[in-house]
């Protein structure tokens, strides 16, 4: 199918899950200032103290890694091999990572409902609260991909202009020299907690079930380093400006907006970081909803099983447990170490068997279609009239006639 440009850089007529590198960067964007700046600061503070900043670092290695393993597999059209060749470890790997998407976005959504209802909105009706996340979520998870992009597209310039404002503006007493020691835990212990935080790794996964179509510049790429930045710069800043007290703070990001240069004249700028850490919230459960629902896709052959159980599960447990801040706290005990190991396992598994089915399958791998034609098509110049055609037909029989009695070979065919 071939892309037709229209007015404002804006394309139809893309491929059911196909995203420009500039949407997906916009949506790594909104995933890495979600949930890794909402409640992970004030977490890993309990446990590691001013050692919070080498925890994002070491996470942020294994993040990349993970990341790169799903934009790689989606980058060599795995998931196209996969379902045409008939993969059951495919299958199999799709339905554990359907199960594992859903309880993230399960914990995560518990994480941002129990902030907002203890810390921010203490009298509003916490039900108020999980229809303003659930239904969003919901609606945009289903509709796909492209519904995700694009509201990414539109809203993360914006989360970013908000966050780097606040950042730039940033005014309170610092020690940076919090940040210096680089284990306040004995080597053994610092790694070994390590793996509790898993909840917060493998965001980017969804993207295997993805066709990355690329614009000239390297947007992935920028979108990743911009994330990354403003995350630990973020991280450093909180643990200079809180030290120990950081593991009292719900949400680093919109906490950090109330020391502002400006807030003196201008007032209050929580509201700031506020309506970006729940639009992103939002929008980074929409994804991994989709994640969930296109590998049940993938496993069963139906994508009705996920729809049901990820609104299932968060009503169940609205339900059934009295403070949605025992299910986030038990996130990081045990299930924490079990959230590593899949974030882990889940996108190394799947390279690996597209690699090897790749290999095994070299000539259906070659003929595989990417749906739309990602270059010009040069197309031969139609002639410009039937009769043009046929009186230059007349033209070129008469030359060759004349010729041809010229040089005398018709007489000497006549005479053999």
């Amino acid at each position: 199918m071939k892309n037709v440009k229209i007015q404002r850089g804006l394309y139809k007529n893309l491929p059911s899950g196909t995203v420009y590198n500039s949407q997906a960067a916009f949506i790594i964007f909104a995933l890495g200032m979600a949930f890794k700046l909402s409640a992970a600061p004030g977490v890993i503070s309990e446990s590691y103290g001013s050692g919070t900043l080498w925890v994002f670092m070491f996470m942020a290695v294994v993040e990349l890694a993970v990341t790169a393993f799903a934009f790689a597999f989606a980058r060599m059209r795995g998931d196209d091999l996969m379902r045409c060749t008939g993969s059951r470890l495919y299958k199999a790997c799709c339905a554990l990572m359907s199960v594992w998407l859903i309880l993230k976005g399960t914990f995560y959504f518990c994480y941002c409902v129990s902030y907002l209802a203890h810390e921010l909105f203490g009298g509003v009706e916490p039900s108020l609260l999980y229809l303003m996340f659930l239904f969003p979520a919901l609606y945009l998870g289903v509709k796909g991909s492209r519904s995700i992009a694009r509201t990414c597209e539109i809203l993360a310039p914006i989360f970013m202009a908000l966050i780097v404002f606040n950042l730039i503006f940033f005014d309170t007493n610092n020690d940076i020299g919090r940040n210096l020691p680089v284990f306040s835990l004995p080597p053994s212990e610092f790694f070994k907690g390590l793996p509790r935080f898993g909840l917060w790794i493998g965001d980017a996964l969804p993207f295997a079930f993805l066709r990355i179509k690329n614009k000239r510049l390297p947007y992935i790429s920028g979108g990743i380093a911009i994330t990354l930045t403003i995350t630990l710069v973020t991280v450093a800043l909180g643990v200079a400006a809180y030290g120990e007290s950081l593991k009292m703070v719900s949400d680093l990001t919109i906490h950090m907006a109330g020391f502002n240069q400006l807030s003196m004249e201008i007032g209050r700028m929580e509201w700031t970081n506020l309506f970006a850490a729940v639009s992103a919230s939002i929008l980074s459960l929409s994804f991994i909803y989709f994640g969930a629902i296109a590998a049940c896709d993938r496993a069963l052959g139906t994508r009705l099983p996920a729809i049901i159980l990820f609104p299932l599960a968060v009503c169940v447990i609205v339900a059934a447990v009295p403070s949605s801040q025992s299910v986030a706290k038990f996130s990081t005990e045990a299930m924490g170490y079990a959230l590593s190991a899949l974030a882990v396992f889940i996108p190394s598994s799947l390279l690996l068997l597209a690699l090897r089915r790749r290999k095994t399958f070299k000539g259906l791998y070659a003929c595989l279609d990417d749906e739309y034609v990602p270059y010009e098509v040069p197309y031969p110049e139609p002639p410009d009239s039937i009769a043009d055609n046929i009186m230059r037909g007349y033209q070129e029989r008469a030359k060759e006639t004349f010729k041809t009695l010229d040089n005398g070979s018709l007489q000497a065919e006549e005479n053999n």
